[in-house]
């Protein structure tokens, strides 16, 4: 069996986060979903609230759980016997972040690090780009899936 692991912060999950599980997904059995935690942020959604958010938005992602991290991935990897961890990239930059750590990865964990390409409606958003529109109250529908809208609106007026 194929196991595969992506990981993000999902800090707040986006369309193109959505898009790129599902390509994930169509490459392994069983696909972990994981939220993890980046000490470089600073969140105000709490891992449990984007977990929750995951969730809702992957339920129809059949081969797909969305669990919580907080380690290193590639320990998550050997935990759950997973033999690929899936990036996502949108631009030349994120290229370069996916090779970095795949060079790092081989480091801790025997598995392949490998990406998909986001659907071409998507490459612009990113979970930064909505936590700025939301906090200045602009519309972010077009970004967010539907099912986690008001909760990421909410999250990001308090």
């Amino acid at each position: 069996m194929k196991t595969g692991v992506y990981a993000g912060s999902f800090y707040p999950v986006t369309k193109g986060h959505v898009d790129a599980i599902e390509q994930a997904a169509k490459l392994v059995d069983k696909l972990y979903v994981v939220v993890g935690i980046n000490a470089d942020k600073n969140y105000c959604i709490s891992i449990e609230e984007r977990l929750d958010m995951l969730s809702r938005a992957i339920a129809h992602v059949t081969n797909a759980e969305a669990v919580a991290y907080n380690g290193m991935m590639t320990d998550f990897c050997k935990a759950v016997g997973a033999n690929v961890m899936i990036k996502s990239i949108r631009n030349a930059l994120d290229l370069q972040s996916v090779i970095d750590l795949h060079d790092i990865n081989q480091d801790f964990w025997d598995g392949q690090t490998v990406f998909v390409v986001g659907a071409k409606q998507y490459r612009q958003v990113s979970s930064s780009l909505v936590r700025e529109l939301a906090a200045l109250g602009q519309d972010i529908s077009p970004y967010v899936p539907e099912c986690c809208l008001e909760q990421i609106i909410k999250s990001f007026a308090r």
